[in-house]
């Protein structure tokens, strides 16, 4: 079945990949020329990390599914670890930008961090397990990572200047 077969997902990480790239790139630029106002307000250099952070793990993903010769419990690892090191950073980016702030901003910020996140431990686990849907739980990751980093770059590229 194609949702357990690692290398059946090349194609998918090329393609994926090459977007991540940009987006991070885009990211990185933009906020090279906001980054006086980026500094100016609390939590938001949280939220740039977060955000670059989270482009980069879309990439890290199409490099291990890309990698040739990898055994399905060796990408299920991978993207098990992964997700489980971008919660961490997503709760490490989550304190630090709702200082201040109301209870339910800071938890509608940090969900938009720790969906991708938990859905790339699912990923992995169900790969591991041959059940549940596999690698498809890495299109559903790479989709909310993709919506999320979007909307984020919105804000500190655009929302940052009013």
């Amino acid at each position: 079945m194609t949702a357990y077969d690692v290398a059946a997902w090349s194609d998918f990480a090329q393609t994926v990949g090459g977007g991540a790239a940009a987006l991070a790139g885009l990211l990185f630029v933009g906020l090279s020329l906001n980054l006086s106002e980026v500094l100016e307000h609390s939590g938001v250099p949280a939220r740039a990390a977060a955000t670059l952070s989270l482009t980069i793990s879309i990439l890290l993903v199409t490099v291990f599914l890309a990698t040739p010769g990898q055994g399905r419990e060796v990408v299920a690892a991978e993207l098990a670890g992964l997700g489980l090191a971008m919660v961490a950073g997503s709760v490490w980016a989550g304190r630090h930008q709702g200082r201040g702030r109301p209870l339910r901003f800071r938890v509608y910020t940090l969900m938009f961090l720790l969906v991708p996140s938990l859905l790339l431990i699912v990923a992995g686990a169900s790969l591991l397990a041959q059940w549940g849907g596999g690698l498809y739980w890495v299109t559903a990751a790479v989709v909310a990572g993709f919506l999320s980093a979007s909307a984020n770059s919105w804000v500190l590229l655009v929302e940052i200047k009013r």
